[in-house]
């Protein structure tokens, strides 16, 4: 259904509802006149038969001393009030949500409104009027009630939201719809809620990345984060400045790729990478020099000259550039031993230091039982390639070291404040106390509090080195 169709709907609703509510006084008020016209009959009946025709009449629901035109002003102006009070009221006092919050309120004020209707019946009008006014006062001091709690729970929404607590937000948030679900303001604190939760979970990444040093994630996050931040955020200044420094590293790493690779003989791989310095716009020389001494190489590499530059690059452990040159040997003269077992040593080499690079460039990685047995499995098969390649000995002693290192535990006391419930994630439950000592091996923690009636806190913790560490938790955020 459109919300033309629906608004027209609630228009014919609204307006049967009234139909419906005229029609009812309109027959109350017919049936009160018809009885009037009955009671005023038979009053004037016994004045004219009584013994005394001047003794006064004692009528309590109407003033005798006031003219009959009055009288019906008074039932038209309470009649009115009447079909106003229920047009601007009736629908406060069904509403469940009102009735939830102020029951007793709510019943004393259509008990009044009842009574009104019950003395308008009666013809009496004045208190008819009189009960009108004070359950006018009541739905009056209902609706303020109702308005000022709701309010309430915005107004503390915003504020934690302001302060950066968006879970205790969104408490409040919730208890605001608990009173008005179809407050406007709702929609639009809610987006702001789940706005700010994305906005944190993006910027605890971006501190990861941070840490980790990794430029690109830091750049693809911050670009998310400018984008529900917009240009003008420190975000983007952020942007701004990683995006250059990720260029100047990229143009760096690249000129290096292409030094490497001249010195390898690898044509493609040069050619390559002057292509990529091209397109990241390095500088104008730069790349001219590149080419220059990649033309010059080509023209002097020959297969004579290819099998010298092997067995020079072999006593210099330049393993790589025996690799490269010794297939390009092989391709033109096969079934050279010497040449041959050159090329399965540097395969082997290589290899191994590929394999000991993926744990000896991230050592972090160590923290983890599984990839440190892979890491000491990856030295053992290493082990005997170490007298051809210095640069692969200096690499096994160092990831030894690193693996020594994570499987020294540190001293870490944690202090709380006895009654907080302290969890480390993954490792053990410790229980309510006021400190604790506990061993752990170098590597990220996450320390979790939880406390009935409090905010559960979560901290990221990162043991490092010998030295003790000391970590505080508890939950002192009532929600």
């Amino acid at each position: 259904m459109s919300e033309k169709q629906q608004q027209s709907t609630l228009d014919q609703q609204l307006e049967q509802q009234q139909i419906a509510q005229e029609t009812r006084v309109n027959h109350l008020v017919t049936i009160i006149a018809v009885l009037a016209l009955v009671f005023l009959g038979a009053a004037a009946f016994v004045v004219l038969n009584s013994e005394d025709a001047t003794a006064p009449v004692n009528v309590e629901s109407i003033d005798t001393d006031s003219a009959p035109e009055d009288i019906s002003g008074i039932r038209n102006q309470v009649q009115q009030a009447i079909l106003e009070f229920e047009q601007q009221y009736q629908s406060l006092l069904s509403n469940e949500q009102v009735v939830a919050f102020a029951p007793e309120l709510t019943q004393q004020t259509q008990y009044t409104f009842e009574s009104a209707l019950h003395a308008f019946a009666r013809s009496d009008f004045i208190s008819a009027q009189q009960q009108l006014q004070t359950s006018t006062h009541l739905a009056q001091q209902l609706s303020q009630q109702w308005m000022l709690a709701v309010d309430s729970w915005f107004e503390q929404a915003e504020s934690a939201l302001s302060q950066q607590r968006p879970q205790e937000a969104q408490l409040y948030l919730d208890r605001m719809r608990s009173l008005n679900d179809q407050d406007e303001r709702i929609s639009t604190l809610q987006l702001q809620i789940n706005q700010f939760d994305s906005e944190q979970a993006l910027q605890r990444a971006y501190d990861t990345a941070v840490v980790e040093r990794n430029l690109q994630k830091q750049v693809e996050l911050l670009e998310q984060l400018v984008a529900l931040q917009g240009q003008d955020s420190t975000a983007a200044q952020k942007l701004e400045v990683a995006q250059q420094t990720l260029r100047l590293q990229r143009i760096s790493a690249v000129t290096e790729q292409a030094h490497v690779a001249l010195q390898q003989y690898d044509f493609g791989g040069a050619q390559n990478a002057i292509n990529q310095l091209k397109q990241l716009q390095a500088n104008t020389q730069t790349i001219t020099v590149l080419e220059q001494q990649l033309r010059k190489q080509q023209r002097q590499l020959t297969t004579e000259r290819t099998r010298e530059l092997v067995l020079d690059a072999s006593e210099k452990q330049q393993w790589q550039t025996v690799l490269t040159l010794a297939q390009k040997f092989l391709q033109e003269a096969p079934g050279d031993s010497t040449i041959t077992d050159l090329k399965v040593r540097a395969e082997q080499v290589l290899s191994a230091h590929r394999t000991l690079n993926t744990f000896a460039l991230r050592p972090e990685r160590l923290s983890d039982s599984g990839i440190r047995a892979r890491a000491e499995q990856a030295i053992t098969q290493a082990q005997p390639l170490k007298q051809f390649s210095s640069a692969l000995s200096t690499v096994i002693d160092s990831l030894k070291s690193e693996i020594d290192y994570y499987t020294r535990p540190v001293a870490v006391t944690l202090v709380s404040d006895e009654s907080t419930q302290v969890h480390i994630i993954g490792v053990e439950q410790y229980g309510a106390f006021a400190t604790k000592q506990v061993s752990l091996l170098p590597g990220s923690y996450t320390i979790e509090g939880r406390r009935a009636g409090y905010v559960t806190v979560k901290k990221n913790v990162q043991v490092t080195g010998d030295t003790p560490i000391t970590f505080s938790i508890a939950c002192t955020t009532r929600i």
